[in-house]
């Protein structure tokens, strides 16, 4: 069964993909990080990388069992608590290659203190069972309450007190998780009405609609603000500013519809084109986000102006980026939603922001 998950989650290709990354990452972040002041690690930052895994880790899984592959699979004769289980080991072992091990290259460059590294892996642990409970279709409201009583619980130990308080709490999520998931189904109740607003713009009118696209930009914009008050001034800015370019929901609208790429090469290049109106979503996006995050940092950064000529030149990147690459080279031969969420592109746009904020703001 493992198997089975590992092919849909993360294949030999997609691991390929991670160390390519993650090996480019490692090389622009150590080039641009070396000779700079240190970051101070505390609190706030653990709570910074609670919420960015609270929100990827979520529409990740979402991403997955919203289709009818994993349903189709409890029909095996197998039984539940064996499918469940191999399901979510699937899952950890993704999450340590797409997001664990990204984290430790900045923990690393960023010279964290060692148990920074256990505190993240528990904090990871704990989040992703919570992201699971909140996936299923027949798990009860009060065992689900229970386990998020217990994810905060974990999360508040692991960051509050030493690693041995912060492992016992971690486990025991585990195990009550372990006990609580034996008969449940993962899967999401799709929801198929369509917004009563009156939008015009399709892509405006659809992200209203699915949960996912609200929950993933509020969590966005809670790390932003993690972001901009945990770390040093400007570091905090830059990357308040990297976190605002990975809407990954957002940014996939046509690779995740084949249908919708068929319809769109049918439109007249006119006022009806779905491409002005997608980029019409990616302007509004990037500009309250950019607004917002100048906003809360301002008189942060001398002198001011580059703060203005940041975001003005990072929202011209940002949607002519998003929008081009999208567009004309879509996501596709893919198999599951998730595996597009997933797709390693969605590391390029951040990584570009981060490096024009860094030299704007910090080596300017």
């Amino acid at each position: 069964m493992f198997k089975l998950f590992t092919k849909d989650l993360l294949d030999r290709q997609r691991i390929i993909k991670y160390f390519v990354y993650a090996i480019i990452s490692f090389t622009l972040l150590d080039g641009l990080l070396k000779n700079r002041p240190e970051i101070t690690f505390n609190n706030r930052f653990l709570i910074f990388v609670a919420v960015a895994f609270a929100g990827s880790i979520f529409y990740y899984i979402r991403g997955y069992v919203s289709n009818d592959r994993i349903l189709s699979y409890y029909a095996l004769p197998v039984s539940n608590e064996t499918l469940n289980k191999n399901f979510i080991f699937a899952i950890i072992i993704d999450s340590i290659f797409s997001k664990l091990v990204l984290v430790f290259i900045a923990l690393y460059l960023l010279k964290a203190p060692f148990d920074f590294y256990a505190k993240v892996t528990m904090i990871m642990l704990a989040i992703t069972f919570f992201a699971l409970s909140i996936n299923t279709l027949n798990l009860k409201l009060a065992s689900m309450a229970i386990i998020f009583i217990l994810t905060i619980v974990s999360i508040y130990m692991i960051i509050s007190f030493d690693l041995v308080y912060g492992g016992i709490a971690t486990i025991a999520d585990i195990v009550l998780a372990k006990i609580l998931f034996k008969n449940i189904y993962f899967s999401s109740k799709n929801n198929a009405k369509i917004s009563k607003l009156k939008i015009a713009n399709y892509f405006l009118k659809f992200s209203m609609d699915e949960s996912i696209y609200i929950i993933n930009t509020i969590s966005i914009l809670a790390m932003i603000i993690f972001a901009s008050f945990a770390f040093g001034n400007e570091m905090g800015i830059v990357i308040a500013f990297a976190v605002g370019a990975v809407n990954t929901p957002l940014l996939t609208m046509f690779s995740s519809s084949e249908s919708l790429r068929d319809y769109d090469k049918m439109l007249p290049d006119s006022n009806i084109s779905l491409r002005k109106d997608y980029m019409k979503v990616l302007a509004m996006y990037f500009i309250i986000v950019n607004i917002f995050i100048t906003t809360i940092n301002f008189n942060k950064i001398e002198p001011g102006y580059l703060l203005f000529i940041n975001a003005l030149v990072l929202t011209i990147l940002e949607v002519l980026f998003s929008y081009k690459i999208e567009t004309l080279r879509p996501i596709t031969n893919t198999k599951t939603q998730n595996e597009i969420w997933k797709h390693p592109r969605k590391y390029i746009l951040p990584v570009l922001v981060f490096c024009i904020s860094f030299v704007i703001l910090i080596m300017l």
